[in-house]
């Protein structure tokens, strides 16, 4: 059985790794966003022409100056894709190495469907040009678009997200359980050492 002093020591020494390994996971979530960019970008415009054409009967209606319109409007949505994918990550308490994770959860699905849905909050961000040319029809059961809380809407299906194509995603995930790991360890520490109080405790007196 180890001494308080060695105890002691040991949590020193993961707390030590846990802060870069903490680092690095924020890093990775933030570069993420940097990397699904292009994709979101081609995302977005190919989405934008589907909608033109599936709405062929009303844009031709409308005319080149609703074409010219909306193609102006995604155009300046694309001139801030950067922030758009960043803004997809969300809270930083929200990532998963931030929350109070399960060991089951580092071996589920959860960590590539964080990054899943975080590519699809950006190509979500067509949504409201979408409704502002009266281009979505909340009446129509089918339809590839639908209202988001608390406003706009999001894409309601699969976007063809694959994290295989992001190395950041499996970097991430295999560093998470190293990271879960580290906490784990420096909870039961803490719990040691208490209990090695109490027993330096027993020998004082």
């Amino acid at each position: 059985m180890k001494s308080r002093t060695e105890l002691e020591s040991d949590l020193e020494n993961a707390e030590r790794q846990l802060a870069p390994a903490c680092h690095k996971l924020d890093q990775l979530v933030k570069q993420f966003a940097v990397s699904i960019v292009p994709d979101v970008e081609s995302w977005i415009k190919k989405e934008a022409v589907h909608q033109i054409q599936e709405n062929h009967v009303k844009v031709n209606e409308a005319g080149v100056e609703f074409v010219r319109d909306f193609k102006a409007d995604v155009t300046s949505l694309l001139g801030d894709i950067n922030s758009i994918c960043v803004n997809a990550l969300g809270q930083s308490d929200k990532w998963p190495h931030n929350k109070n994770l399960t060991q089951q959860d580092l071996y589920t699905s959860g960590q590539n469907d964080f990054f899943s849905e975080v590519f699809k909050r950006a190509v979500s961000s067509l949504g409201n040009l979408l409704d502002k040319h009266k281009l979505i029809d909340d009446r129509d059961q089918n339809r590839s678009w639908r209202r988001a809380h608390p406003k706009g809407y999001e894409y309601s299906y699969h976007p063809g997200f694959d994290g295989r194509k992001y190395d950041e995603v499996s970097t991430y995930r295999n560093l998470l359980k190293t990271h879960w790991e580290l906490k784990q360890s420096i909870s039961r520490l803490k719990v040691d050492i208490e209990k090695a109080k109490t027993r330096d405790l027993w020998d004082e007196v």
